[in-house]
């Protein structure tokens, strides 16, 4: 097992920048099966190899209740890395199905990590480890702003007080080509997603928006990251009034007018 310096010195500068992990942290990684967390528990397990000090790591599988999500091929890649692995089912298709047919990931997503924050607490890990990568984070911040009118992503790392969970997503940095292109040190494939859903959402519309943005301007991401820091000098309409502004202004613009 082995991963070229550059991706860990990518997995460290995430880490050490965003306060991600600390010694003896007990981390738990969301296993999809997909190549981005694939490749993150990968590089985790070799990041826990060369460490300067020592943490867990563990990972969980989500069933989502969609089909077969070759738990035994996950489970044989984990026992090659020597990370203890489970798998926890769940009725999240049904609730989705149910619940909101028309927007399924928004809800699958909440539900995915209330379920592995639960696992977390239930076996004793403090940290929750997610496989967002770079173009994830640039996409969201495009959705927030198409679908939701808000311009905000997910943070790197972030706490959950409730659970006193750390949240972390230590791929911030890794371009999605990147993650796919070192999945060959890992020696696996990603499984395949039985979600009826996959490609076609909400988020697989923004992602070809941005491939054909890119073909006009390839500084298209290094923008938009830019933008999502804290600090950058924003100019933005007004907040919008309230009914009783609104009206206390017509009384006012009306005074004057009379006037």
């Amino acid at each position: 097992m082995n991963l070229p310096k550059q991706y860990l010195r990518k997995m460290w500068r995430a880490i050490m920048e965003f306060g991600m992990l600390f010694p003896h942290d007990k981390v738990m990684v969301g296993l999809s099966g997909g190549k981005d967390s694939m490749f993150l528990l990968y590089s985790l397990k070799m990041m826990q190899i060369h460490s300067p000090f020592p943490f867990s790591l563990a990972a969980t599988t989500i069933d989502l209740g969609y089909g077969d999500i070759q738990a035994d091929y996950l489970k044989d890649y984990c026992a090659r890395l020597e990370v203890p692995y489970t798998v926890e089912k769940t009725a999240i298709a049904e609730v989705v199905k149910e619940t909101s047919p028309d927007n399924p990931c928004n809800r699958c997503a909440y539900h995915r990590r209330g379920v592995l924050v639960t696992v977390c607490n239930r076996e004793g890990y403090n940290v929750l480890a997610l496989a967002h990568h770079q173009d994830d984070a640039v996409e969201t911040f495009l959705l927030s702003l198409f679908y939701s009118g808000q311009l905000k992503t997910f943070a790197p790392c972030s706490l959950l007080d409730r659970n006193d969970i750390r949240v972390i997503r230590p791929l911030v940095y890794f371009t999605e080509a990147e993650v796919k292109g070192a999945m060959k040190y890992t020696e696996a494939v990603a499984v395949k997603n039985p979600c009826p859903y996959a490609g076609n959402t909400q988020r697989e519309r923004v992602k070809e928006f941005l491939k054909e943005l890119v073909k006009e301007n390839p500084n298209v991401y290094t923008h938009l990251l830019s933008a999502m820091r804290e600090g950058k000098n924003i100019e933005l309409w007004p907040q919008k009034p309230s009914k009783e502004e609104m009206h206390e202004r017509y009384r006012t613009f009306m005074g004057n007018v009379d006037k």
